[in-house]
């Protein structure tokens, strides 16, 4: 086996954000007292990746995210209500999810038995924490690596440079596998950190993109024996 540790991107990955997305938004909304509409949910959703995606570039600052996305939301629908107050209960909320992706424990398991396990996130640090102790699986993780904590967030190579200063033991790029779901995030900064990288598609989802990752999984059960024969 060539790699000496592993990358692991949560949500989408091991850990079903969209589950815990909707969830939390019902909740927030319900708290809040407002109609939690299937509409509504979708635009949510929309504006959030959009903030995600736009502090991925560099563009916005975390705090960003928290400050716009439920304002934004509002002001479209045209509900007036305190999108401070409800921020905070839909991070509350969030926090509590912990719906995991197919095979994941089973998987994890296995993987930690064998590898060292990183945990590499952009989501908010205490969030994402909490995720991972009600799902189970912290205790499959060495470490986790937050953007929100090293200052830096994927796909800049200062991310994965601040992850590397973080461990111990010391690692080249070459030695780790990266696996994440999203392009734009994990595959990019993969590529731009000269790690080697696998794409998480359940759903088969097109590459239109010119990032070409270096393995590309259906599956989270096709892990062990890609290790295996890397």
């Amino acid at each position: 086996m060539r790699y000496r540790a592993l990358f692991l991107d949560m949500d989408g990955t091991f850990l079903d954000f969209h589950a815990a997305e909707r969830e939390a938004y019902r909740s927030a909304m319900d708290w809040a007292g407002l109609a939690a509409t299937q509409e509504g949910y979708r635009l949510y959703s929309a504006i959030n990746d959009g903030l995600w995606k736009a502090f991925e570039r560099g563009e916005i600052q975390k705090q960003d995210i928290r400050n716009r996305r439920f304002a934004q939301l509002f002001l479209a629908l045209g509900i007036e209500s305190d999108s401070v107050a409800v921020e905070q209960r839909y991070e509350g909320f969030l926090a509590q999810g912990h719906t995991l992706i197919p095979h994941a424990r089973e998987v994890l398991a296995q993987l930690s038995c064998r590898l060292p396990l990183y945990v590499v996130t952009n989501g908010f640090a205490q969030v994402q924490k909490n995720r991972l102790k009600l799902a189970g699986i912290d205790g499959f993780m060495t470490d986790c690596f937050a953007s929100e904590e090293l200052g830096f967030q994927k796909p800049q190579k200062a991310f994965f440079d601040a992850c590397f200063s973080r461990i111990h033991k010391p690692l080249s790029p070459g030695e780790v596998l990266l696996v994440g779901d999203s392009l734009t995030s994990d595959i990019l900064g993969a590529v731009n950190a000269g790690i080697v990288s696998c794409w998480f598609n359940p759903d088969g989802e097109k590459n239109e993109t010119n990032l070409r990752p270096d393995y590309e999984i259906r599956d989270l059960t096709q892990l062990p024996a890609l290790l295996e024969e890397a």
